[in-house]
């Protein structure tokens, strides 16, 4: 099958994600397509049984395939290798314990993966299309960063999302995903992303199709990466030095890595400014989070653990 050929490939790492690596497969097989899709599980070592069923299970699905790493990598290195054998031009990753959205009437209007990739083939200046996340199991509601991305945003640490559809092409480019990155990791692969792109003299706008059609799932069954400690600056620090000159040619600051990245770092907003990046764009969505959040929007860490 030609890599040419117009088509999107979902990439799902997988490691002891249980019976939600089934639910997240069977929510990207039910998105409407237009063109050829595949869903490329990541099997990053997993040793538990039912989660061993699960991916058997997923083998038999029909335009799903299983590649096994044999021994656990980390999930950037599980997302390389979902890069590798993706046979489609466009890419969607989606967590092992996420879904896409299946509501019929958000669907409407069609498929999140179907309008992006429609985005992206019809508009080169696009870096990527993203779209909002909805929490669903222990804690309901939009995640804080539910809106729209712009570069100088993400540049200044905002929160990248989590489910965005890229080009195959412009992440091999940037090389991949960075299997040093331990956290933050779609922060950093969008700075990747976009710096490629800056290079090689393309504009990065960004699309969003508000949704949401990204589905968060809030649990303790096991410890997400976001959760993982992990020094924020030292993590920024990996970035920008790998990315510098994108950087300072943004930001218009000559300072050096160590420098930039403290600046990048003290960048990053608090909740309170999310909100209103959300409010500016819709008031009664950020109303209606605000007052499910109550008294959790002042602190860049959430008490109840929630993004």
């Amino acid at each position: 099958m030609s890599r040419n050929a117009l088509g999107l490939t979902v990439i799902v790492p997988c490691y002891n994600s249980g019976s939600f690596v089934r639910e997240a497969v069977e929510s990207a097989l039910r998105q409407r397509l237009s063109f050829r899709g595949e869903v490329v599980v990541v099997d990053d070592g997993s040793d538990d049984p039912d989660t061993l069923a699960s991916l058997d299970a997923c083998s038999a699905l029909p335009e799903v395939r299983v590649v096994r790493l044999g021994e656990n990598q980390g999930a950037q290195a599980a997302r390389n290798a979902g890069l590798d054998a993706a046979r489609y031009p466009f890419v969607l990753p989606l967590d092992s314990d996420d879904r896409l959205a299946a509501n019929p009437a958000l669907l409407a209007t069609g498929s999140y993966p179907e309008r992006a990739v429609r985005l992206l083939e019809s508009a080169p200046d696009l870096a990527f299309v993203h779209t909002y996340s909805q929490m669903f199991g222990t804690f309901q509601g939009l995640t804080i960063s539910a809106y729209p991305c712009r570069e100088e945003l993400i540049i200044r640490k905002h929160h990248a999302p989590m489910s965005i559809v890229y080009r195959r092409a412009d992440a091999l480019a940037a090389g991949g995903y960075d299997p040093r990155v331990r956290k933050w990791q779609d922060w950093s692969f969008a700075i990747d992303l976009l710096a490629a792109r800056h290079r090689r003299g393309h504009p990065n706008s960004i699309a969003c199709i508000p949704g949401p059609f990204h589905e968060y799932r809030v649990h303790a069954r096991f410890a997400r990466l976001s959760v993982a400690q992990v020094d924020e600056l030292q993590a920024v620090r990996l970035t920008v030095e790998k990315n510098l000159d994108y950087f300072q040619t943004i930001l218009a600051d000559n300072r050096p890595a160590a420098e930039l990245a403290g600046f990048v770092c003290a960048s990053k907003p608090d909740r309170l400014t999310d909100l209103l990046h959300m409010a500016a764009v819709d008031l009664d969505q950020a109303l209606t989070l605000a007052r499910g959040r109550k008294a959790t929007l002042g602190s860049p860490i959430d008490v109840l653990g929630i993004p």
